[in-house]
């Protein structure tokens, strides 16, 4: 579902883009769900052993764009009563962890830092370096640590939450920092409230990224979708649409193949997982049909093993697709049909 929901958000972000600040927020916080999942057991993404570097104002940017008070504005200091007011005190500095990892500990310290405050408060970001390291603090006015010893509150299953809180976020947080050699730690803020403190390695920010032109936009090429989520298929349908490509949607591989699919499709978006007939044996049904069509896999977070069945296919997807990739998909699916058509590979049937 994942797919849907970032599928959606940036077709929308394309014809609204008043609300792009939404928009982006719902696109991060996709994406940063997509690696909790990766890190649970039977994910497909293994850990890397190199850290990738993070711009710490950029974090908590995005960070504040997740998390909004309960009125749906961070006021800037000293606020009114009964409303949230935001402080950034931020230097240039990058962290030496990834980051999604980042972003996520600062989103779960704001989301505590906003429990512990229902009637209104004050919230303070800092970031700087600080002995070679990176540092952020998130400082809160709440009511301050409830224990005596800060590091009770790493405890599994501490919690000062009476709702449905399960009080396992900060030592998740704790964990997660530490497998990229960072800290977490709490201490009161010399009055009311709480200060958590990441610290993590400093690293030199990366060099600027030139990125390549855009592969030019294919409009009118047809595109046979073959996926048994429904919602999947509808979101696929629309956003080749608004590409310009004419779309057939099918639930499952038989359907497709009665339906007389591949027919004048010049590429296929094929579920890895699907009904019956999986992914794979779909694909080289359909390239038995039409030995020049252009065939993109498409796998879900947890299908470790989709990269060996890549070679059924000229492309392999992993969900959730952006739609940057599913443009640029289609501009090597055409590169690619043109090289076949011209290779003789499709006969003499224009396609």
């Amino acid at each position: 579902m994942l797919a849907v929901i970032a599928g959606r958000a940036e077709l929308l972000l394309r014809r609204v883009p008043a609300q792009r600040a939404h928009l982006e927020a719902i696109l991060l916080a996709a994406a940063d769900a997509s690696a909790t999942l990766a890190r649970l057991p039977g994910g497909a993404a293994a850990p890397r052993a190199d850290a990738d570097t993070t711009d710490a104002v950029a974090a908590v940017d995005a960070a504040t764009l997740l998390v909004l008070p309960p009125d749906g504005v961070w006021a800037a200091a000293p606020a009114p009563q009964g409303s949230w007011s935001l402080e950034r005190r931020l230097q240039p500095v990058t962290a030496a962890v990834p980051a999604g990892v980042l972003r996520e500990v600062l989103v779960n310290l704001l989301l505590n830092a906003l429990a512990v405050m229902p009637q209104g408060g004050h919230v303070r970001i800092e970031a700087g370096r600080r002995d070679g390291r990176c540092v952020l603090s998130v400082a809160d006015s709440g009511p301050g640590l409830p224990v005596a010893d800060p590091e009770a509150v790493f405890s599994a299953g501490f919690t000062t939450n009476s709702g449905a809180g399960r009080g396992v976020g900060l030592a998740a947080c704790r964990q997660l920092l530490a497998a990229h050699g960072s800290l977490l730690t709490a201490a009161r803020d010399g009055g009311p409230g709480a200060v958590f403190t990441i610290d993590t390695p400093a690293a030199v920010a990366p060099a600027p990224v030139v990125a390549p032109p855009a592969q030019a936009l294919v409009t009118a090429l047809e595109v046979v979708v073959i996926d048994d989520e429904p919602a999947v298929r509808e979101m696929l349908a629309d956003v080749l649409a608004e590409f310009g490509c004419n779309v057939t949607c099918h639930r499952d591989g038989p359907a497709a193949l009665a339906a007389g699919a591949p027919g004048t499709a010049a590429l296929a978006l094929v579920d890895r997982r699907l009904p019956g007939l999986d992914g794979p044996a779909v694909a080289a049904s359909l390239r038995a049909r039409a030995p020049g069509l252009v065939v993109a896999l498409m796998t879900g977070w947890d299908r470790p093993q989709d990269e060996a069945a890549a070679g059924e296919a000229d492309f392999l997807l992993r969900k959730p697709i952006a739609l940057g990739t599913l443009q640029d998909l289609l501009a090597r699916a055409d590169a690619l049909r043109r090289e076949r058509r011209g290779a003789g590979d499709c006969g003499t049937e224009d396609r």
